[in-house]
């Protein structure tokens, strides 16, 4: 199977951290005298992103440009078919066409886009590189009299409905494409029932268990790893710069390791779940879903076994992937359609039943989608339905956010420590 996006992610975070998408998308804009110091967001400090005058929306009213090729810079495995033949089906009189390429790191998606002769549309880009994009003016802003189908998003996403999301106040640059939970998967075949992190006071405890010691996966990423030892410890800030809880968190891990014999993995929640390499896998919400589509098809019998849990009380990550326009489009208005059609309840829908991550639309609440009436409702089994967002989950989440350098640094020391500490006993 290619490489997905969430391995890019992990990748790209694991060797080299989120500071350095920062300092790469400072160095390709030098000469700028106005350039500002980028806060660090925080769902308690939002944040709404200004528009400088050498970066404007487009004005209303311009017609779809006619024979045009949106060009679409995306994390490779992001988009389903249906999506981009859907989109140049909708545009045929105006003879669009629609192409795609893949990136396969932030670092090189950033440099990529920062060079003169770069002429994408369309690009993904992460909560964290917001601003670093927006004042580099790599992205766009949006003008929402393109976007038609904005009211079709959760009330916390519609700028109609509120002050919009605290990472991009007024959705001035992105709309959400999908949103997920980092819990924890496990098969019922594999691990006792009183076992299961929905039984644990602590869910989390369900890792240290030595009665699975080498059938534990966690994420290959040190900010889903620590953040999840942190939270194991009590500790609700899920971007600490403390270097004592960090230090903690480390000995916790270090602690894990002796007792379970972890491993570090990009595909085990969809893929080492259903083959039984695991029994239990720290795992996004979207991965637990692909499971059922992308688990070898010997193991797909097992789906029935497979539970998902994520502590929905304010004690668990979640995150948001985002999409926006580039600055330099050649195709501003079919970028802006584009961005449109991804917001159309049928297509994000199916999107969503194609990639098992969550739209934040209406339509993709627990609620609508498991009505008696739904279509959808029997796209995901009912023992994973708790994989599914509530607007008010989201909401009650954690963020994994961007760190300063200093903070930075010590959460990639606690990070080697456990990791010297695997390789030593043979992880």
């Amino acid at each position: 199977m290619p490489i997905t996006r969430r391995e890019f992610l992990r990748t790209a975070a694991a060797v080299a951290g989120p500071t350095v998408a920062g300092s790469l998308i400072a160095a390709c804009a030098p000469g700028r005298s106005d350039r500002r110091r980028i806060p660090l967001v925080r769902q308690d400090r939002p944040v709404a992103w200004g528009i400088h005058d050498d970066n404007l929306p487009i004005r209303s009213d311009l017609p779809v440009e006619r024979g045009a090729t949106l060009r679409i810079y995306e994390w490779r495995q992001y988009l389903s078919n249906d999506v981009l033949d859907s989109f140049v089906r909708r545009y045929e009189d105006a003879d669009v066409t629609v192409q795609t390429e893949s990136f396969e790191s932030r670092e090189a998606a950033v440099a990529t886009l920062s060079r003169p002769d770069t002429r994408f549309d369309v690009f993904f880009p992460t909560v964290d590189q917001i601003g670093g994009l927006v004042e580099a003016r790599l992205l766009q802003p949006l003008n929402h009299d393109y976007l038609p189908n904005l009211p079709n998003l959760w009330p916390q996403f519609s700028p109609s409905a509120g002050p919009g999301p605290f990472y991009d106040q007024g959705l001035g640059y992105t709309i959400p494409y999908t949103v997920f939970a980092t819990g924890i998967g496990w098969r019922t075949d594999m691990v006792a029932r009183g076992d299961g992190p929905d039984r644990l006071r602590n869910p989390y405890d369900v890792f240290w268990n030595p009665a699975y010691r080498g059938r534990v996966g966690l994420y290959d990423s040190y900010r889903e790893v620590i953040g999840m030892a942190l939270l194991h410890d009590g500790v609700r800030d899920v971007n600490t710069r403390d270097a004592v809880e960090l230090a903690e968190a480390s000995r916790a891990l270090e602690g894990l390791e002796r007792v379970s014999r972890v491993a570090l993995t990009t595909e085990g929640a969809y893929e080492g779940l259903p083959t039984g390499r695991f029994a239990l896998h720290q795992a996004w919400s979207g991965d637990i879903l692909s499971a059922l589509r992308w688990g070898r098809a010997e193991a797909l019998g097992t789906a029935p076994s497979l539970r998902y849990f994520w502590p929905s009380d304010g004690a668990g990550v979640v995150g948001c992937d985002l999409v926006a326009v580039c600055a330099g489009a050649e195709s501003p208005v079919l970028a802006h359609a584009f961005l449109n059609h991804l917001l159309d309840t049928g297509v994000a829908l199916r999107n969503f039943a194609w990639n098992g991550y969550q739209p934040p639309i209406a339509e993709a609440t627990p609620q609508a989608l498991f009505a008696p009436r739904s279509h959808w409702r029997r796209t995901i089994p009912t023992n994973l339905r708790s994989a599914v967002l509530t607007p008010a989950d989201y909401a009650r989440g954690r963020f994994l956010l961007a760190l300063d350098p200093a903070a930075d640094a010590e959460w990639l020391r606690a990070w080697e420590s456990f990791r010297t500490s695997s390789r030593s006993q043979g992880g």
